[in-house]
């Protein structure tokens, strides 16, 4: 059974999509959990949008935050800089996600909404909530596969206790 439902029950949401987006999702979080962030990028389209706003930038409609990238490579240079460039404590994350919402449709794309929370752990065992917030996606569906054409994470809070290193 799929992880995915919708918001009005009128929304013509196969569930063939519905599957899709629910092995997309998936795919994308155990992509990061995983240590395999090089597999993450697939699940966008070649162009797309991944930004990490908190929620009063993103009340405020406010459009960059913490991250910004706007096509696939963008998003594969951001992994590229995590493996070689940037300087970071040792950490993985490991994310707990709702269903997923879908909310519409519209421009060729499913919207969609899922809240996560992320626990980190440190290289020493040391665990913290890290973040919670809520997925605001666009999702395409070709040849079968969902990928994201749009994910914009919003973060409940404005404070982070240090630079987001990985992609959440």
């Amino acid at each position: 059974m799929s992880n995915v439902i919708t918001r009005d029950p009128d929304l013509a949401l196969g569930s063939r999509d519905a599957d899709a987006i629910g092995r997309m999702m998936v795919a994308a979080i155990h992509a990061i959990d995983s240590d395999r962030l090089e597999d993450w990028p697939a699940c966008f389209t070649e162009k797309c949008v991944y930004r990490i706003l908190n929620r009063t930038d993103h009340e405020a409609g406010r459009t960059f935050g913490v991250w910004f990238c706007d096509t696939r490579d963008m998003l594969h240079d951001r992994v590229s800089s995590i493996r070689s460039v940037n300087v970071f404590e040792p950490h993985v994350y490991r994310h707990v996600l709702g269903p997923t919402e879908v909310t519409g449709f519209a421009g060729g794309a499913w919207t969609a909404e899922t809240n996560y929370m992320v626990v980190r752990t440190m290289y020493d065992g040391e665990m913290m909530l890290f973040s919670t917030g809520r997925y605001l996606d666009e999702i395409v569906i070709e040849s079968g596969r969902a990928l994201l054409r749009s994910r914009t994470v919003v973060t409940d809070s404005i404070r982070y206790d240090t630079m987001v290193a990985l992609p959440l």
